[in-house]
C-alpha cells in the first residue's frame, strides 16, 4: 500500500494570525473566566464578612443580655443584705470600670418616688423618663435620642415592695460594631488581589485541557500527522475525561484515514483488470471495420467489464465502511432459516452444473434483528466460496442453529460446510484479508473480497464469522449473530446481492 498521506501535494492551510490556544487564560475568554472567578470569590468574601458582622453583633447582644441578668440578680442580693445604701455602695464600685459605668440602677417606692437612681455614662435623668410608669409596664428598651444609644432594661419587684429596674447601655456594643466596618477596607484590598490571583489560577487550570486540544489540532493541521495525541495526566474528573474522549476521537480519525489509504490502494488494484479489459476491447473493436454483431459483442464485453468494476468498487467501499464502524444498517426482524433457504436455492443451479451437492439443514435458527439485504450478501459470499472451491462430486451443506448458553448472550448461526481441498493452518487467518488468494485457488474467478466483506457485515451487526479447516478435510465457515440484535439500531439503504 502507498504510504503517502491523503493530502500529500496539497498546499498547507494558512496559519491563523492569532492562536486561540497560545494565549492561554489571557485570551478574551480566559480573561472573562478569570474575572468571573474573581468576582465570585469577592462576592463570597463580602457575604462572609456580612455574615461575620451579623454574627458578631448577635454574640455581643447575647453577652450584654447575660451581663444584664447577672447585674439584676446581684443588685437584688445586695439590696436584701444592705438596703438602698448597700446598693449605692455597689453602684459606686461598678462605676469604677468601663463596663460597669454603662449600668442603670433605679429603685422606686410603692408610690413611685425614686429612692435611688444610678445613670450610665452620658445619660441624664430626663433620658429615662419612660421608666416612671408602673413596674409591670417597664419597657424592655429605652432610647436616648440625644446620644443615639439604647438601654436594655429588666424590672423586678423586691421583697420590701420597692420596684427595681436595672438597665445596660448599648454604648460599648455600638462602638465595637462601628469599629468593625472600618477594618473591612483594610481586608478588602488583599482579598481583591487574592481573588484575582485565584481567578487566574482557576481559569488557567480550567482552560488547560482546551489549550492541549487546540495545540494538538494545530499540530495536526500543520503537519498532517493524525497520530498526534493530547497529553493526559493521570487524574480523574470531567476535564481528564474530555481529553481521553478527544484522543479516542483522534484514534477513530486515524483509523479512518488509514483505511481510506488501504481502500484507495485496493480500488486502484481491483479496477485495473476491468478497466484494462474495457480499453482492450474498445481498441480491438476500433482497429478495423466490423459487422454490427461484432460491435454488439464488444459493447457487451465492455458493459460486463464495467459492471465488474462497479461491483468491485461497491464491495471495497462496503468493506471499508463496515470495518470503520460507519456502515448503516436497515435493521428489522429477519427469519434466519428463510434467508438461508433463499441463498441455498439461489446457488442450487450453480452447484448442480458443477456436480456439487448443495443441501440445507434448516429450521433451528429462528429470528434475528438484522439488515436482511446485507446479511443475505454475507451468506451468499460464504456459499459461493464453498461451491466454488468444492471439486465435482463434493458436497456443500448449509445449517442453521442457535446457542442459548454463550457467555456473551444467545446467538443464532448459519454454518456453511464443504468437502473441498481445505485451508492450510498458516493461511487460515489470512483468508479474511482483502485481495488475499492462496496459490491453490488462484485458478478460480474472484477478487478475494468476499470473506472480508462477510466478516465486516457480521461485525457491523455485533456478530462474528469463524473458520475451521484442514488440508484435505474441507472447511466450515460459521456466521453468528446475537439474538437481541446489534448494540445500536441504525438505518440506511439496503444493498444488492453481489458476490466477489
Amino acid at each position: 500500500m502507498s504510504s503517502a498521506r491523503p493530502d500529500a501535494g496539497l498546499p498547507a492551510p494558512p496559519r491563523p494570525a492569532a492562536r486561540a490556544g497560545g494565549a492561554g487564560w489571557r485570551s478574551p475568554f480566559g480573561v472573562r473566566l478569570a474575572l468571573s472567578y474573581a468576582a465570585l470569590f469577592a462576592v463570597s468574601a463580602a457575604v462572609l464578612l456580612g455574615l461575620a458582622y451579623a454574627a458578631y453583633g448577635f454574640v455581643l447582644a447575647r453577652q450584654d443580655a447575660a451581663y444584664l441578668r447577672d447585674q439584676l440578680g446581684a443588685v437584688e442580693r445586695v439590696y436584701a443584705a444592705g438596703g438602698v445604701d448597700g446598693v449605692r455602695r455597689y453602684a459606686a464600685r461598678l462605676q469604677a470600670d468601663d463596663r460597669g459605668e454603662e449600668v442603670l440602677i433605679r429603685i422606686a417606692g410603692r408610690g413611685g418616688a425614686v429612692r435611688l437612681l444610678v445613670l450610665p455614662d452620658a445619660w441624664r435623668p430626663g433620658d429615662v423618663g419612660a421608666l416612671d410608669g408602673p413596674l409591670g409596664q417597664t419597657p424592655a428598651v429605652i432610647v436616648n435620642a440625644r446620644e443615639r444609644q439604647t438601654l436594655d432594661v429588666l424590672a423586678r419587684r423586691l421583697a420590701s415592695g420597692d420596684g427595681l429596674q436595672v438597665g445596660f447601655s448599648s454604648d460599648e456594643r455600638d462602638d465595637a460594631l462601628e469599629a468593625l466596618p472600618r477594618v473591612f477596607p483594610v481586608v478588602a484590598v488583599p482579598l481583591v488581589l487574592l481573588a484575582l490571583l485565584g481567578g487566574g489560577v482557576m481559569a488557567a487550570r480550567a482552560l488547560r485541557p482546551v489549550r492541549r486540544i487546540v495545540a494538538t489540532l494545530e499540530a495536526i493541521t500543520d503537519t498532517g500527522d493524525v497520530r498526534r495525541r493530547a497529553p493526559v495526566e493521570p487524574e480523574r474528573g470531567e476535564l481528564a475525561d474530555l481529553l481521553r474522549l478527544f484522543n479516542r476521537t483522534l484514534d477513530r480519525v486515524e483509523a479512518l484515514v488509514d483505511r481510506l489509504g488501504h481502500t484507495l490502494d485496493d480500488v486502484a488494484h481491483d479496477l485495473r483488470t476491468p478497466l484494462t479489459a474495457v480499453r482492450g476491447t474498445a481498441e480491438l473493436a476500433l482497429r478495423r471495420d466490423r459487422e454490427p454483431e461484432a460491435y454488439r459483442a464488444a459493447l457487451a464485453r465492455v458493459v460486463e467489464a464495467a459492471e465488474a468494476a462497479q461491483d468491485t468498487l461497491d464491495t471495497v467501499l462496503d468493506v471499508a465502511e463496515a470495518e470503520s464502524g460507519a456502515l448503516h444498517l436497515d435493521l428489522a426482524p429477519v427469519d434466519l432459516d428463510g434467508l438461508a433457504r433463499d441463498v441455498a436455492d439461489l446457488y442450487e443451479l450453480a452447484a448442480s452444473e458443477k456436480n456439487v451437492t448443495l443441501s440445507a439443514d434448516l429450521g433451528r435458527g429462528g429470528a434475528v434483528r438484522a439488515d436482511a439485504a446485507r446479511l443475505r450478501r454475507a451468506l451468499a459470499n460464504l456459499v459461493d466460496n464453498a461451491v466454488k472451491y468444492t471439486p465435482p462430486g463434493g458436497r456443500v451443506t448449509v445449517t442453521t442453529g442457535r446457542d442459548a448458553g454463550r457467555p456473551g448472550g444467545a446467538e443464532a448461526w448459519v454454518a456453511v460446510r464443504d468437502t473441498g481441498a481445505g485451508i492450510a493452518p498458516d493461511e487460515l487467518e489470512r483468508v479474511w484479508d482483502r485481495l488475499y488468494r492462496s496459490e491453490r485457488t488462484r485458478h478460480e474467478r474472484g477478487l478475494g473480497l468476499g470473506l472480508g466483506l462477510a466478516r465486516a457485515i457480521a461485525e457491523a451487526h455485533g456478530g462474528r464469522v469463524t473458520a475451521e479447516s484442514g488440508v484435505g478435510e474441507g472447511s466450515t465457515f460459521t456466521l453468528a449473530l446475537p439474538v437481541d440484535g446489534p448494540g445500536g439500531a441504525a438505518s440506511g439503504g439496503a444493498a444488492n446481492l453481489s458476490v466477489l
